[in-house]
């Protein structure tokens, strides 16, 4: 972001924060007319895998607000097909970065009218997320008090407080302690986690895509997403490199690569590292939901800490390599399909992995799965 684009964008916040401030009405929650069709406005504007870590919470949301309810949802621009996949009775609203983006949402949200709002995003404290949340007018606004210098500012901004959440605790009982909030006998137990079945198009793509592959009764499908960005995240391409010559030495496992949106040019730079490609396959396209399709079909899923990581845990194995991120807050769902392995060093690197260390994981997984 540009110095230009910065300054702007804080004259921006000042402004809104000055306008929101005059919507800032409070109601008792029990009022609220829970009985006939609440107006529920939920905001979880980041990453990919944050929103899926929300998502038991925000099921479990829609179900306690029952029939008659209007769930209105803000989702990044990465989550946006993965919220109206899961929440297909939703509006979803789509958060961009860019300030005009920005501005039509924030205007939608400031014409509409919500009962409550349940911000996700507000630990540690979002200025946007918190902003948006007095945009809306709603007069019950749910969100965590902040520990540090946004004390106060949170304390106005959400009139049902809730607790900072402990350091350790995983991002799914977080976003459960705000609806708790609302729903004080909503259930986080469980790791029933229905996936809704895929449009035919997608099912159509994901047929082409692996009858190439000609997959026999012996065979064993290994997903790899050698193309993160995030340095601190990934396991570097030599490792998948080393990890794809060990794996070929068995001829019933095929190997197919996964990438995510603007890592077009990581998996060009991968292809040439690897050079010989046969037994490899590369997913053609990465749109959210072909990818998932792709991956129902998978006997695990190899990655670093990323969000296609937590949207493969949810229809397969997966093993997980971390680096500085806490696997005990970040780890992917643990669901029907396992509890996810989780790879992490001392030194939180992730490269102090070997490619020996999770070829023999993978390799004990595929026997169990074969078994």
């Amino acid at each position: 972001m540009s110095s230009v684009t910065f300054l702007v964008e804080n004259h921006v916040k000042k402004i809104f924060w000055v306008l929101a401030g005059s919507r800032m009405k409070n109601r008792d929650l029990l009022s609220l007319p829970f009985s006939s069709s609440p107006s529920i406005l939920v905001l979880r504007p980041d990453r990919l895998g944050d929103f899926i870590l929300s998502i038991p919470a925000l099921m479990e949301l829609e179900k306690r607000a029952g029939p008659g309810a209007r769930l209105t949802i803000v989702a990044g621009e990465r989550n946006a097909d993965i919220a109206r996949f899961f929440f297909p009775k939703a509006q979803v609203l789509v958060f961009r970065k860019s300030i005009v983006g920005r501005f039509f949402l924030f205007a939608r949200l400031w014409s509409g009218r919500y009962d409550v709002t349940l911000d996700f995003h507000s630990y540690p404290f979002s200025t946007t997320s918190a902003l948006m949340a007095l945009l809306s007018g709603s007069p019950c606004r749910i969100g965590f008090l902040d520990s540090g210098g946004y004390k106060e500012l949170s304390k106005k901004v959400f009139n049902l407080v809730v607790p900072p959440p402990g350091e350790n605790l995983p991002e799914k009982e977080k976003s459960f302690l705000l609806v708790k909030k609302l729903f004080p006998r909503a259930s986080s137990s469980g790791k029933s986690f229905p996936v809704p079945a895929l449009p035919r198009d997608v099912q159509s793509r994901v047929e082409s895509f692996t009858q190439p592959m000609k997959l026999g009764r012996k065979d064993r499908v290994v997903g790899l997403h050698p193309t993160l960005q995030k340095e601190d995240n990934r396991w570097s391409q030599e490792r998948y490199v080393e990890l794809i010559n060990q794996l070929r030495r068995n001829p019933n496992v095929k190997i197919v690569l996964v990438h995510g949106k603007g890592e077009g040019s990581e998996l060009e730079r991968f292809k040439g590292a690897l050079g010989d490609l046969q037994g490899v396959f590369v997913l053609p396209a990465n749109d959210i939901l072909f990818i998932l399709g792709v991956v129902q079909g998978f006997d695990l899923f190899a990655c670093g800490d990323s969000g296609l990581a937590h949207l493969a845990a949810l229809v397969t194995r997966v093993l997980a390599i971390f680096g500085p991120s806490d696997p005990r807050r970040w780890g992917p769902l643990e669901t029907t399909m396992g509890k996810p392995k989780i790879f992490r060093k001392k030194d939180w690197l992730c490269d102090s992995v070997t490619s020996l260390e999770v070829a023999k994981e993978i390799q004990k997984t595929l026997k169990r799965a074969k078994g």
